[in-house]
């Protein structure tokens, strides 16, 4: 997998860290601490060297080494929203180190900044804690952001900016969640206008010197617009960038409704239909707030080559449009709301984040997809209720197949069929009693029961990109008596062909089945942490269950959708020049500025090192790094010798130990493989009169127990002749004894001592 040419973009994570993006080193000292540590130098602390070179210099070098092809980074800086209630949620900055200080390579105090803010500025909301760490670190810093904005174009690599929102209410829910209790109403306008602020671009006054930006408007003032408003005015700091995102993912928002809103919508100049997404309305104002701001700052609009381009990423579940319900709470059809947005000349790229399947794999033998794989696949949409499932694929069924992953781009789940529900109810048995724990799905999924679109709803199938691209859009919606969800009613304001679309982000967990749910994220702490449906778990350490691992499947997934769009001759391009799938801001969800393999072996100091076995990581998952850690260079002695006893006797149990790898498959075949080149041997050793006042055997017991330790418990005995008469093997203790006294007591009891050979 060295040197495969599937990545072209990643996006830099932890999103936090104070001085985690930055170049130059930095020490911080919490206001209850004495002495300052390292904040970003831990790589060099794993290689026991001491250059000085920074957790992210090192990151991007590992980049760079394993994808030469890489040309596009996302950063991502952090903000924290504190309630899923729209109407009370604050959007604000924040540090781990309130009242502390920060020293930078030289030893000067150089404080932690953002948007006017330091660590010891009135005001600021303290991150939550778990125990006794923070559940996130702090924003990363301005001038940290800016030198890393500079690093990566000097290293040749394009810059997407991304201001991102992580939540510090209970249970850490996915940004998504925020929303409003109020809908199609006074309140929720006032309340959404509430959530973005007011802050103006006159607002914000960059400081070269300092690397940051001030804000004049009230240092308090937590709202959306001051984050994006602050970051563009950092970026044009920087010299520009070549990508910014206003925000992502704001679902709940976006489906808010004003008091004008209608089913119909109504009609702008041109006689296209609008509706009222009070939201939808901010982002707009925002897009072009930030295109003006870019323009003073002399970094206007380059669509050729691909500079200073403005996006906001929409959810995969609604990049197309939202659904809505009636007075019944039915859902009553589908509204394109982004529209509006999307064709805003503000605005330069169709951005959603992909997170669609590409399979539906179950446990056990697999499900419908093996007993259609070779039934001929219909060209045409809607296929025929008998031809929807039908593959047209050849050889044999197996989830791991780069045919049948590409298959499912423009096929399966949401292009052809869909589930009504889409229920996770997370770690289950499997029906029908084979033992296996999986993340079990509920309703129709769990039955397979697909449900077929028909013609004209192609605005329902997420995956349609190629129709959506091509052709203007209407609303689908039941209309009073009449209830089909069909087109009705005028077109939107999008114009086919004019934007490129971009995956503003895509990936798969490294987890059985990634591919069945890729848009579910593995993470104890949020109440969102799921593994895809039909995922299954293994029992570790600690009585608790694990995600099973599979990098495999999550590595050719991300060639699947590589080679699909942009080496089978799948991608289209008006007669403009326009892509309808720009390759240049196609992001892989992630790499880590902490390098490989410090992160995630310091668990100790990152809490979501954990998460990284089953997470999107890629850094570490393939062939194309060094394992983790090197084993220990062997010990080659002397050891001890068991002693020679008279009362030892000769009837000696040994049986062989294997330590065997298994592989479960769908079809209930199981494959082993050894880890182990030879058995080893679990002996049992008896004492015949090793007791009483044979004080010279305890003697010589004690001896050999005292000289032992501080050797890992390794010793030689003679080998019995039924083994190889007149060699010797290396043994230890196989029952964990403690101590000395514990040891001489197992022989007074017992008059029996169980060996394990470590090297046959």
């Amino acid at each position: 997998m060295a040197g495969a040419n599937f990545v072209n973009g990643v996006h830099l994570l932890p999103a936090t860290g104070e001085f985690a993006y930055d170049t130059i080193s930095y020490s911080g000292c919490r206001n209850d601490e004495t002495q300052f540590a390292p904040l970003n130098l831990f790589h060099d602390q794993f290689l026991g060297a001491n250059s000085g070179k920074t957790d992210f210099s090192y990151a991007i070098d590992q980049l760079q080494a394993a994808y030469p092809q890489c040309t596009s980074v996302s950063l991502i800086a952090a903000w924290f929203g504190d309630s899923v209630d729209g109407s009370t949620c604050r959007i604000y900055p924040s540090t781990t180190y309130i009242g502390g200080a920060f020293q930078d390579k030289s030893g000067q105090a150089d404080p932690w900044r953002c948007s006017g803010l330091t660590q010891l500025s009135d005001g600021l909301i303290p991150l939550p804690r778990s125990g006794q760490s923070y559940v996130y670190g702090g924003t990363p810093s301005d001038q940290s952001l800016v030198r890393a904005i500079r690093a990566l174009k000097a290293r040749g690599l394009r810059v997407v900016f991304y201001p991102f929102l992580l939540m510090t209410s209970s249970g850490a829910p996915w940004r998504g969640r925020i929303s409003l209790a109020s809908d199609q109403s006074e309140a929720a306008q006032t309340a959404v206008t509430a959530f973005l602020g007011a802050a103006s671009a006159d607002q914000f006054t960059p400081d070269a010197d300092s690397l940051t930006v001030v804000y004049s408007g009230a240092p308090t003032d937590y709202t959306f617009r001051r984050m994006i408003l602050h970051y563009a005015s950092l970026c044009a700091l920087a010299g520009g960038i070549d990508l910014f995102l206003i925000g992502s993912e704001l679902r709940g928002l976006e489906q808010i409704r004003g008091p004008n809103w209608t089913p119909a919508g109504t009609l702008d100049t041109d006689g296209h239909a609008v509706w009222d997404y009070p939201f939808v309305d901010g982002l707009i104002t925002l897009a072009r707030d930030v295109r003006a701001l870019f323009d003073k700052a002399g970094l206007p609009r380059d669509g050729a080559g691909k500079h200073n381009l403005i996006g906001y990423s929409a959810d995969w579940s609604v990049w197309m449009g939202v659904q809505h319900q009636d007075a019944s709470g039915n859902n009553f059809g589908q509204w394109p709301h982004l529209d509006r947005l999307y064709a805003d000349d503000s605005i330069d790229v169709v951005s959603f984040d992909n997170y669609l399947p590409l399979s539906d794999w179950t446990s056990g033998d697999g499900g419908l997809d093996p007993l259609f794989w070779s039934d001929p696949r219909e060209e045409t949409w809607p296929p025929s209720s008998d031809g929807m499932n039908a593959l047209g694929l050849t050889g044999t069924p197996m989830l791991k197949s780069l045919d049948y992953l590409k298959a499912n781009i423009e096929g399966g789940e949401k292009y052809y069929w869909y589930y009504n529900d889409g229920v996770n109810l997370g770690r289950g048995f499997v029906p029908k009693g084979s033992g296996l724990q999986v993340s079990l799905p509920e309703g129709d999924r769990l039955a397979q029961q697909r449900k077929p679109y028909y013609a004209g709803q192609q605005l329902l199938a997420n995956k349609q990109l190629r129709w959506w691209w091509n052709n203007t859009h209407q609303a689908i919606y039941a209309d009073g008596a009449d209830t089909s969800w069909i087109a009705r009613g005028a077109m939107t304001q999008w114009v086919p062909r004019s934007k490129p679309i971009i995956f503003t982000e895509y990936g798969f967990p490294t987890c059985d089945r990634g591919t069945n749910q890729p848009n579910v994220f593995y993470d104890p702490k949020s109440v969102e942490s799921f593994t895809p449906y039909w995922s299954s778990w293994e029992p570790a350490e600690g009585g608790v269950y694990r995600p099973v691992r599979d990098d495999e499947l999550t590595l050719l997934a991300l060639r699947a959708l590589h080679e699909y769009w942009f080496e089978d001759g799948k991608n289209e391009t008006s007669d403009a020049g326009v892509p309808m799938i720009d390759q240049t801001f196609c992001l892989i969800w992630s790499w880590d500025a902490r390098p490989f393999p410090t992160f995630p072996n310091r668990s100790d100091i990152w809490g979501d090192a954990t998460n990284w076995r089953a997470g999107n990581w890629l850094g570490g998952k393939g062939p194309f790094l060094t394992p983790p850690i090197a084993d220990e260079p062997p010990v080659f002695g002397p050891y001890p010798a068991f002693p020679s006893l008279s009362g030892q006797g000769w009837s000696v149990h040994y049986q062989p130990t294997f330590d065997t790898l298994a592989a479960l498959h769908v079809d209930g075949r199981e494959t082993r493989a050894t880890r182990r080149a030879k058995a080893h041997y679990t002996m049992t050793l008896t004492f015949d009169v090793l007791r009483g006042d044979a004080s010279a055997e305890f003697a010589a017991m004690a001896g050999f127990f005292l000289r032992m330790q501080g050797t890992d418990g390794l010793f030689t005995f003679p080998m019995p002749e039924e083994l190889g008469a007149g060699a010797t093997m290396l043994c230890r203790f196989a029952d964990d004894i403690q101590d000395f006294e514990e040891f001489m007591t197992l022989l007074w009891s017992v008059q029996s001592v169980k060996l394990q050979t470590a090297m046959p």
